[in-house]
């Protein structure tokens, strides 16, 4: 009859550590079905945690995203850069669809245009340029919208398209539609 004292330590640690990763793996598989049964409960948790400890988190995703493009294959590289983009583009129409709503929707003051493409905020006291120098934003387009939302959507700013705004500007200040009315 063999028994454990009979064992050599180097048995005994195998039989250990093959027990261990055993019971890991079962620890794993009952805590992939906990996570399972109670999802939004653990998506609050995280949340809550993230919100805890921001800088920690983005931290933890700063060094996830360096190994996977440092490690990854080229294909693997090239799907994350590409989720990357695909989330920035979402992130950035969002905020721009916030600023227009804020400033009376998709439609120019003046002319009524409704074309997206053809629409901007303007600044209504022709002061685009001092704002832009005294460093309240840089640059212009996304990081505009974005400040625009973290000060609660300030007032002075309206929807113009780009006809009435370079008429405005062409015109000292007054949209030509406006001189016509």
């Amino acid at each position: 009859m063999y028994n454990d004292y009979m064992k050599t330590p180097s048995q005994a640690e195998s039989e250990d550590s093959h027990d261990a990763e055993r019971r890991k793996a079962e620890n794993r598989k009952a805590a992939a079905r906990y996570r399972e049964r109670n999802r939004a409960k653990v998506n609050q948790r995280m949340r809550d945690w993230r919100d805890a400890n921001r800088e920690k988190s983005r931290e933890h995703a700063r060094n996830w995203r360096n190994r996977k493009l440092a490690n990854g294959s080229p294909e693997e590289v090239a799907a994350i850069r590409a989720a990357e983009s695909a989330k920035t583009k979402r992130n950035n129409d969002r905020c721009r669809d916030e600023v227009f709503e804020a400033y009376g929707g998709y439609k120019c003051n003046c002319c009524e245009e409704t074309e997206r493409m053809f629409l901007s905020i303007d600044h209504v006291n022709n002061d685009g340029a001092e704002e832009r120098k005294s460093g309240k934003y840089s640059g212009s387009g996304t990081a505009f919208y974005t400040w625009l939302r973290k000060n609660n959507f300030p007032f002075g700013y309206q929807v113009l398209c780009m006809n009435c705004q370079i008429g405005k500007h062409k015109n000292g200040g007054v949209c030509p539609h406006q001189q016509k009315a």
